[in-house]
């Protein structure tokens, strides 16, 4: 119970200071848009094709623009270090600020407002809280904000063109195809698709749950093993 409290304590403080900025909103929702608007310029897409790979890459900038700033920001100023000094675990201090990511993420207007069938509510909460666990997984390596934006940059437009966001997965030469299952976008946007189409097959939502929450997991125990490692 007492690290559950800890765990609050920590999400509150970092939405409050770092998160719920109108620059971090806007960035993860007018950054996609205009990957999208740029690489579909002149098409004449299907909006039930669309609007998933929209909804997931707000949620995965956003996660970006969120999580590579708090962790990073910390460290630098030695506030993390001082963190350190009460009796806190890392693991504590990791799951709380994805909590406050996964909170912001949630918000985004774009999220389930878009989508008619409210029943998945569950799948696009557990979406936004492995992105959210990613951006703290990718930036506990940095000690500086400018050190975690390039790489999580690089990371997240990296998933957009092999996630099934711009291009279908089945379009892709087959190692391509490989790599896209190896990313937890692809999981993300085939619920969001599943939900926009009304084609949802259970079995298959049921396994993208599962991938992210993997995911989610391992990206928890990597922020946790690295800061282990660079602490000293």
């Amino acid at each position: 119970m007492q690290n559950l409290t800890k765990t609050f304590y920590i999400a509150r403080k970092d939405a409050k200071i770092y998160f719920f900025k109108w620059p971090n909103v806007t960035y993860g929702l007018f950054l996609p848009a205009i990957i999208y608007l740029t690489f579909s310029a002149g098409g004449s897409a299907d909006i039930s094709s669309t609007i998933p790979g929209l909804v997931a890459m707000a949620a995965l900038f956003g996660a970006r623009a969120i999580e590579s700033v708090a962790l990073p920001l910390e460290r630098a100023k030695g506030i993390f270090d001082r963190s350190l000094a009460v009796p806190i675990s890392l693991t504590t201090i990791i799951v709380g600020k994805a909590l406050a990511g996964f909170f912001l993420i949630r918000q985004y207007p774009l999220s389930i407002r878009l989508l008619p069938y409210h029943s998945l509510e569950l799948p696009l909460l557990n979406r936004s809280f492995s992105f959210s666990a990613l951006g703290v997984g990718i930036s506990a390596s940095f000690r500086d904000i400018p050190e975690a934006m390039l790489p999580t940059t690089l990371l997240c437009v990296l998933m957009v063109f092999l996630g099934g966001v711009l291009t279908p997965i089945a379009a892709m030469p087959n190692f391509l195809q490989l790599t896209a299952y190896l990313l937890p976008l692809t999981y993300a946007v085939d619920m969001l698709r599943q939900a926009m189409t009304g084609q949802i097959i259970t079995q298959m939502l049921l396994l993208d749950m599962a991938v992210l929450m993997v995911f989610s997991v391992f990206f928890f125990v990597l922020a946790v093993l690295t800061l282990k490692r660079t602490l000293h």
